[in-house]
């Protein structure tokens, strides 16, 4: 039996390509010592997260996610979209509960899993369990094709419709934008201007600066006018753990503006 048969037997509906991955990783990729490193998990291991998964996210605009890995020593797990918007992407969580997308496929993942353990050392290296959880390289630092970028301009857009109406009070709100964000191709950041308010998540709002940064995204710098002025006056984004980013990428922005012919 091949490891993916209980889970399709489930009704966890994944690609055939990546059940090619997947059933691969199970046969010929070790477990690693490292009590950092996520580990494929069994058929049963993974069920144990199902009733967590569906308390966390149950309902959520982004699709249905299985616990796929998981770690022996930290409380950390990964887990792969089989439905909606962000099938067949996958997310790392650990710590505060952002499940977007870090990977937008798994042979991105893959990719990644292979190098970190290639390039770094559990034995004393300080990056190792950071490259994992924390210094993660998104989507492996590879560019998105033509398709994958119409793709996920598909899908960020069926999220944004979601996160527009949604409750700000609602569990999964954040996740909403997190997702949104991480998914969003950079040449279509301009989407993401009518969400620039202070009356915004400050979470989201810290996020959504770092994405128009990133994307550098200069037709943004009206609305960052008064996102600015608004964190001059005292609003604090991120919990107050980013001081004044709303300004620097105001700053950031303005400066490429100027550059421009």
């Amino acid at each position: 039996m091949a490891y993916l048969d209980p889970f399709l037997a489930r009704g966890i509906d994944i690609p055939p390509e990546d059940q090619e991955i997947l059933n691969r990783w199970h046969d010929t990729v070790p477990v690693s010592d490292g009590c950092t490193v996520p580990r494929l998990l069994s058929f049963e291991e993974a069920m144990e997260y199902e009733n967590f998964l569906q308390d966390f996210l149950g309902g959520f605009p982004g699709g249905q996610s299985a616990a796929l890995w998981a770690t022996d020593d930290i409380s950390a797990l990964v887990g792969y979209y089989y439905s909606g918007p962000l099938k067949g992407t996958v997310y790392m969580l650990h710590g505060p509960s952002d499940v977007s997308p870090r990977f937008l496929s798994l042979s991105r993942f893959w990719d990644y899993y292979h190098r970190v353990l290639r390039d770094f050392s559990d034995d004393g290296d300080p990056n190792y369990e950071d490259k994992f959880w924390h210094d993660i390289d998104f989507n492996d630092n590879q560019p998105l094709t033509p398709e994958e970028t119409e793709r996920f301009h598909q899908a960020a857009q069926e999220l944004m419709k979601a996160w527009k109406s949604a409750d700000p009070k609602e569990d999964w709100y954040e996740n909403l934008g997190f997702c949104t964000l991480a998914i969003l191709p950079d040449c279509y950041a301009e989407e993401l201007i009518p969400f620039i308010s202070p009356d915004e998540d400050n979470y989201v709002l810290e996020k959504l600066c770092c994405k128009l940064a990133q994307a550098k995204c200069t037709k943004a710098i009206p609305a960052l006018d008064k996102l600015a002025e608004a964190e001059k006056n005292g609003l604090r984004i991120g919990g107050g753990w980013s001081d004044s980013i709303a300004r620097r990428t105001h700053g950031y922005l303005l400066s490429l503006a100027l550059e421009q012919p």
